[in-house]
Parts: structure tokens; sequence; C-alpha cells
């Protein structure tokens, strides 16, 4: 076998790359594997060690091929948590439409930061198969999360979102990525959402979680996000306190 050569027969069927050296091969299917959605942006891609068995290769040539598409802007790295792919996910930034956490605490000068705490996958039932407009046989992504302004608490969200809208979105880890940014990818940029508020009390957990007591008051909000064809994309509901959790409405 030729030096810097897979055994891999694959690697090497594309006449047009069959002189390259094999990070830049690996490179190139890895490329194509993000731009087809193999590679589902927002999504960690497999470690190096995973992929130097795959290719029969060594890490080093993993990290050379990916360190290029990093560069390219459609990978970046997070020490302690893998590599994901970052293609296509501040292409919406510009939108006019209503914003995510990250994105409306960034305009306002803080620091915006998500922790996950739960995720999973659970049946859509026909009171969410109305709302979405899916198949009641289906799938609701759920994940529950903390978000932080300026490394305060201030909201625990739960979000709902159909799996038969966003294949793959279980693949996402919301604690880099936003979703809204994710859903305009899919074709479903979001353009207008509803909230419903009320005055709640901080429950034992929510309580431990934002740093309050249990019985403080709280703001409860329940949103639904919408495409600009009318579809709902998510259902949110949220517990919220301090300086950070406040309305101001202009007519």
């Amino acid at each position: 076998m030729a030096k810097g050569y897979s055994s891999a027969p694959w690697l090497n069927e594309n006449a047009a790359g069959i002189n390259l050296p094999l990070y830049l091969r690996i490179r190139r299917i890895i490329r194509e594997k993000i731009n087809s959605g193999e590679f589902t942006p927002g999504a960690a891609i497999p470690s190096e060690s995973d992929l130097s068995q795959q290719y029969n290769t060594t890490k080093l040539t993993i990290r050379n091929a990916i360190d290029g598409l990093i560069d390219e802007g459609l990978l970046f790295r997070v020490q302690g948590k893998g590599t994901f792919v970052t293609h296509g996910l501040s292409a919406n930034s510009s939108s006019h439409g209503p914003r995510g956490f990250r994105a409306s605490q960034g305009d306002m000068r803080h620091r915006p930061s998500v922790r996950v705490l739960e995720t999973s996958i659970r049946p859509v039932g026909a009171h969410y198969a109305r709302l979405f407009d899916v198949s009641a046989e289906g799938d609701l992504y759920q994940v529950r999360r903390l978000n932080c302004v300026d490394d305060e608490p201030f909201a625990i969200e739960t979000a709902l979102v159909p799996c038969e809208l966003f294949p793959g979105i279980e693949t996402v880890d919301i604690s880099l990525f936003s979703l809204y940014e994710f859903y305009a990818l899919r074709g479903h940029e979001v353009v207008r959402a509803i909230e419903d508020l009320q005055v709640c009390e901080l429950k034992p957990r929510e309580a431990q979680l934002l740093r309050g007591s249990v019985g403080d008051p709280a703001l409860g909000i329940r949103c639904v996000s919408y495409d600009a064809a009318g579809r709902a994309l998510e259902y949110v509901t949220s517990v919220a306190i301090g300086e950070h959790a406040r309305y101001s409405v202009s007519q």
C-alpha cells in the first residue's frame, strides 16, 4: 500500500482526488457530509478517535483534516466537549423577527449562557398534533434548560419541538447553539411569537436552580413560535425571576 493511503477502498474511489494527501481526502468527505446534512448543524461530529478508526489512520491526520474545516467556519472545537458543525448557524443573525435568548441578551450587551438540565423524546399525542399539525403517532423533542445572564440564573425553560418538522434536532447541542437558527436552516424561520404571562411562585427545584426561595414570586411564560406560513414550531414554558424577567411594551 502506498505511503499515506488508507486501506479503506472508498477513500481512493474519487479519481479527481486520488493524488491528494489522506488528510485532504478525509477533509473533503467530512465537508460533503456537512453540506449534505448528514452531519447536522449544531451537532458534534464523531470524535477524533472514532474517525481515526473509521478511516484507518492516525489522530494527527484526522486533526489536520478537521483544522481546515474549522478555518473554513464549518466546524469548531469546544474544549472537553468535542467538535461541532457550525455551517449556516450564523446566517440568520440579522433576522428582524423574534430573537432567541442568546441573540436578545447579546443585543443588550449581556453575556448569556445555557445549561441543559435534561432532554427526552416523548409521544406527540392529540393535543400537540393539533398545535404543530403533525402526526399524533410521532415524537416530540423535549429539552429543559437553565438560562443565565452574566453568570446569574434567571429562567428555567422547557421546550417541545416536533421531530417530524426537524429531523436530527435531538443531536443539536443547545447549550452552544440557538434553536431559532436551526429552525431557519430547515426552512422555518421564526417570524412571530405569542406569549402568555402570569405571576407564579417558585417551587422547590426551581428555587434551587434560580437561587431563590420556595414561594418567591416569579414570572411564568408560555410561548408558541410560528414561521411565516403560520405553522407552530415550538412550545415553551418558562419560569423567570430577577431584573431580566421584565417586559416593555410600546404601541
